[in-house]
């Protein structure tokens, strides 16, 4: 599965996808709502944003990531994932198509 999004479009992934035999998926462009790691990713941003202290370089932006993955309550991340069911059936909705699986 993908979101459609450029980096997905390259050559060397399309190339990567069929030497493995992978079939995409049909999936609506960029649905943030449909891939539960954008709002992981929103959740650290805004740890990271609260922080007294912004990352002056690269290697204290990754070590600020680290310390607020480890702090993440896995209950956020456990029902991200037990929502997509419902997110899927939503776009269906909105959207039609099929349920992607």
């Amino acid at each position: 599965m993908d979101d459609n999004a450029w980096p997905h479009q390259t050559l060397a992934v399309k190339e990567l996808l069929e030497s493995e035999d992978i079939t995409r998926m049909d999936w609506p462009a960029y649905s943030p709502d449909l891939n539960p790691i954008e709002h992981v990713w929103d959740a650290l941003g805004r740890r990271i944003a609260e922080r007294l202290h912004n990352p002056e370089n690269t290697q204290q932006l990754k070590q600020m990531l680290i310390e607020e993955w480890a702090l993440q309550p896995q209950e956020m991340l456990h029902q991200l994932v037990m929502s997509m069911r419902r997110r899927c059936g939503a776009t269906i909705a909105v959207r039609g198509g099929h349920i992607p699986y």
